[in-house]
């Protein structure tokens, strides 16, 4: 068969991620479906730079669906379908919503895809899909085939790779407790390793939700991954903070950049969203022990909770400043559909009429308790306004006093250069 694998148009240029306008990723997941399609002819198309080839023949479409990324991947399915091209959706829309994505789609996975692709395979040539695959087991991580990366890193200068998947804490925000996959599980580290080293590209980006689940499997796996010489980012909960040992592997490893979920400066947020692992009275230390690793330190951050009204964002302001960030993410509470987070909102009526594009986490689809949503927008873009001259100092700093970094990672100095004097517009769109 000839298969077609999608991931829509995803990327916000001028977005929150400033620093990846530039970037291309492996689309990992799709990279794993084509190595699980061995006979098949393959393609992969991110969406993000390449257009979506509707004038080619294909037997089988696959698309990943995200929420804010459903309705451009409703528009893609459609048209395959006029064409006569069935289509199969997967991803956390699709596990969370899947009677709405079957209005588009002529099956759909519920869940992880891994074991149940070659059914679906099957299924296909003997023209007998059915509506729903659902994986019943979590995947085990070593029955992950290696990426089929030659169908998708044309000019990728970061590699993405996953060494874990599902995480252990319960933050009522996240979609993960409420998707199949949400056990945390980990890969054998001889395999990770196989993997990293036979990459072409010599920056990496780690894409597991919380690897940091088990921080002896993530010490093992920097040892074992220090003699290739590679340097990777990574997400983090604030509690690792306080493993010394942890931090010197990492170091030794080449993590030179980090993303740290510390969600909110307001404790009665922490508790209602039920982010256990962070403590406010520890965010500096965290900070300044990733610092004094030469690891650039990103702060996420979320506003909209019940507890937040408009002191909140002077209040994040000045705790940003304090602790001493290199760099923040910025983001607006958002409820997924099909999560009993957004049931709740659901429940109180505080949902507003908003596009499925508009759940990216930068704008406001439901009604805050202390504020009203424009307020909540308006707020969380001064924010970005009034932080920017200090962000454009604190990255030229980083950038000299890691210079040699740069000189042996010539693209990653240019990503960073280009990044510098971008202004994040939270209003803008994927396209």
């Amino acid at each position: 068969m000839k298969i077609l694998l999608v991931k829509p148009r995803w990327f916000v240029h001028g977005g929150v991620y400033r620093f990846l306008d530039d970037v291309r990723f492996t689309p990992l997941h799709l990279a794993i479906l084509a190595a699980l399609s061995p006979g098949h002819d393959v393609t992969i198309i991110d969406n993000d730079w390449e257009e979506i080839p509707f004038n080619c023949e294909f037997d089988l479409v696959g698309v990943t669906v995200t929420t804010f990324t459903s309705e451009k991947a409703y528009e893609i399915a459609d048209k395959f379908r006029h064409l006569g091209v069935r289509v199969v959706f997967g991803g956390a829309h699709a596990s969370l919503m899947p009677e709405e994505c079957l209005l588009h789609a002529d099956s759909v996975v519920v869940g992880e895809a891994e074991y149940v692709w070659p059914q679906i395979l099957k299924d296909a040539l003997s023209n007998s899909l059915k509506t729903k695959y659902h994986n019943p087991l979590p995947v085990n991580m070593n029955d992950v085939p290696f990426p089929q990366r030659g169908l998708c890193d044309r000019d990728n200068r970061i590699a993405t790779v996953q060494a874990t998947r599902g995480c252990t804490n319960s933050c009522k925000f996240c979609y993960l407790p409420d998707v199949p996959w949400h056990e945390f599980r980990k890969r054998d580290i001889d395999l990770v390793y196989e993997e990293l080293k036979n990459l072409k590209q010599k920056i990496v980006f780690f894409v597991d939700d919380n690897m940091f689940a088990d921080q002896d499997y993530v010490i093992r796996l920097c040892e074992k991954i220090t003699p290739l010489k590679l340097i990777w980012s990574i997400q983090a909960p604030s509690d690792i903070a306080d493993n010394d040992r942890l931090l010197a592997a990492m170091e030794r490893a080449g993590c030179f950049h980090i993303h740290i979920g510390f969600q909110t400066i307001n404790p009665d947020s922490l508790k209602s969203a039920d982010v256990r692992q962070n403590r406010i009275e520890n965010y500096r230390h965290v900070v300044k022990k990733l610092h004094e690793h030469k690891i650039f330190v990103v702060g996420f951050f979320v506003f909209g909770f019940d507890s937040d009204d408009l002191r909140v964002f002077e209040a994040t302001e000045s705790a940003i400043k304090e602790m001493d960030l290199d760099d923040v993410c910025l983001y607006i509470l958002t409820p997924y559909p099909g999560t009993r987070f957004h049931e709740s909102f659901r429940q109180e009526g505080r949902l507003l009429a908003r596009d499925s594009s508009n759940f990216g986490w930068a704008n406001a689809v439901f009604k805050p308790a202390l504020m009203t949503p424009e307020e909540l927008e308006n707020g969380v873009q001064l924010l970005y306004e009034r932080l920017y001259p200090r962000l454009i100092i604190r990255t030229a700093l980083k950038m000299i006093s890691r210079l040699p970094l740069f000189l042996r990672h010539p693209q990653l100095f240019l990503i960073v250069l280009k990044a510098l004097f971008r202004r994040v517009n939270i209003s803008r769109r994927p396209g």
